[in-house]
């Protein structure tokens, strides 16, 4: 149905008023149309009622002129006839009037008849032709008729004079009609209304305080009052049901607080236990790196101490001093002088490669101390007392992690390229996060270092996301493959020769005591890897917290 439809929109228009306003607008308009419609019949049927009775007047008056003209037409007198018609002048609504006899048509006339069509025949004839009517009667006996005498009405005056007649008394109908119901709407109105405002009244407390002791009060009897009754049985429903949810809510948020003190427990016991695994883990890993320490340095001192060539070399000395001044005749002349020279090249030669075998096993060395280092102080850092929550900068964070890894970075050539969002600041532990970075940056540092080619390049990024911070860092470095990808964050799981695999581990679970957890992404070996930090901007796991 068209919304424009007259019924749909005042429908829409009544929406919005209250039902006191409806109950007066559907009562005046029925009211006032069914006096509407009953006036207008009375209307209709005052105006047919004057016709006929106006119809009978004329006829009336028609045979009347129609007598008193008997004499002019029997004496064919035409000056008498039409001063008969002549007294027609006392009925203004009569325009015409001719009289007809068998030996002349129009005998007589009086005024200016319009033409209305055929002649009448026949006594006490009547004939409507749009605003006229037109009437004939006889002169004379019907057995010997004289003649025919015919009026012309108008009939205009007759249906004005009704119509404004009834008119007026439809307004005072309508009048009456409309007082009448606004006063027996105002009479009726609280019988009504007041209990529908009053079930009113009461939902609105109800819902707006949520208040189920309210009740309504039953004022009729009628479909209203078993509605009131129905709905104050509903509100002791509810008022039980809410007192039961309070109870239960009670009791929930009993259950809810011991929960919280026995997770407080669980995690001092799984911080402790965790810690105590990887204490192990860290003991077993400086006890594998001590062993490469020590084979390192038994071969040092085996090259060092048991090296032949340096005893032939001690010989050789021994035997150019015993020569004395004699020595460069020894080394021209002698056999075995000749051949000291070629022999003092063979040992320098086995020295210089004996010196680079204890330069690599060295630089070894070096390498698994630090990796030991990084081992205790990951440790350290994993028991250091923490849990002190601040109000922090994002950026700044990057700017530290940076600062801190900064001599490595260098050493290698790594260039650092930033893509910082203005982010608001965020709750968390400083220290944990800066491990987490730290170690993101040192592993992305081992994966460029190593490139054939090109640019060295890490990329840090950070974003906000529906309350939660993202730090990134991305490196063109020799990517991941898709299995170990599973596997990079697992304690001990390594890709490098010389890791530990704790690192990404510890930082892991740092980021898990946050709220948070790291993530990793590479599209496959040479195509680089992307670390990703996801924290919370609030605090979740904190004990202690402070201002920045």
């Amino acid at each position: 149905m068209n919304s424009r439809h007259p019924c749909l929109r005042l429908k829409k228009w009544l929406s919005g008023k209250t039902v006191r306003y409806k109950l007066g607008f559907i009562t005046t308009v029925a009211v006032g149309g069914a006096t509407l419609a009953a006036s207008a019949s009375l209307l209709v049927y005052q105006i047919f009622e004057q016709r006929a009775n106006y119809e009978a007047e004329t006829l009336a008056l028609t045979q009347i002129v129609a007598e008193n003209a008997t004499g002019s037409v029997s004496f064919q007198d035409i000056a008498s006839a039409e001063s008969v018609l002549a007294t027609l002048r006392a009925t203004p609504s009569i325009r015409g009037a001719v009289i007809d006899t068998p030996s002349r048509q129009n005998f007589a006339v009086y005024g200016n008849p319009p033409a209305t069509g055929e002649r009448l025949h026949g006594n006490h004839s009547a004939a409507y032709n749009g605003w006229w009517l037109q009437t004939a009667a006889t002169i004379g006996d019907d057995q010997a008729p004289l003649g025919t005498v015919q009026l012309i009405s108008d009939l205009r005056p007759m249906l004005w004079a009704a119509t404004r007649a009834s008119f007026t008394a439809l307004i005072l109908a309508l009048s009456v009609a409309l007082l009448m119901s606004l006063f027996v709407l105002r009479r009726l109105r609280g019988v009504i209304l007041d209990p529908v405002e009053n079930l009113h009244a009461v939902t609105r407390r109800v819902t707006e305080n949520a208040d189920f002791s309210q009740r309504a009060d039953v004022i009729s009897h009628d479909e209203m009052g078993e509605l009131t009754v129905a709905f104050n049985r509903m509100l002791d429903r509810l008022e039980a049901k809410d007192a039961e949810l309070r109870s239960a809510n009670l009791k929930l948020i009993g259950e809810i607080d011991e929960r919280k003190r026995l997770e407080v427990k669980l995690l001092e016991a799984s911080r402790h236990a965790g810690m105590a695994q990887v204490a192990t883990g860290v003991l077993h890993n400086v006890g594998n790196v001590l062993n490469s320490v020590n084979i390192s340095a038994n071969i040092l001192r085996d090259t060092i101490t048991a090296n032949p060539k340096l005893k032939l070399l001690k010989q050789t000395v021994e035997l150019m001093r015993a020569q004395g001044d004699a020595l460069s005749r020894f080394l021209t002349d002698d056999a075995r002088g000749r051949l000291v020279p070629s022999l003092l090249m063979e040992v320098i030669e086995q020295l210089l490669r004996s010196r680079n075998e204890t330069v690599r096993e060295l630089d070894e060395m070096t390498q698994n101390v630090e990796h030991i280092k990084q081992i205790v102080a990951m440790q350290q850092s994993y028991a250091k007392a923490g849990g002190i929550v601040q109000n922090l900068k994002p950026a700044e964070l990057n700017e530290a992690a940076m600062r801190m890894t900064q001599a490595s970075t260098e050493r290698h050539g790594v260039r650092f390229k930033t893509n910082f969002a203005d982010v608001p600041l965020m709750e968390t532990d400083r220290h944990q996060v800066l491990q987490i970075l730290v170690n993101f940056i040192t592993n992305a540092v081992q994966a460029v270092k190593i490139r054939p080619d090109g640019e060295r390049q890490i990329i840090l990024t950070l974003e906000e996301q529906t309350d939660r911070i993202f730090f990134s860092v991305e490196d063109n470095g020799v990517g991941i493959s898709t299995d170990n990808l599973q596997n990079i964050f697992q304690h001990g799981f390594t890709t490098r020769k010389d890791g530990h695999g704790f690192g990404l581990h510890s930082g892991a679970i740092a980021a898990r005591n946050l709220g948070g957890k790291v993530e990793v992404h590479s599209d496959g070996p040479g195509r680089g890897a992307c670390f990703t930090l996801d924290l919370p901007s609030r605090a979740q796991n904190a004990s202690t917290s402070c201002a920045a």
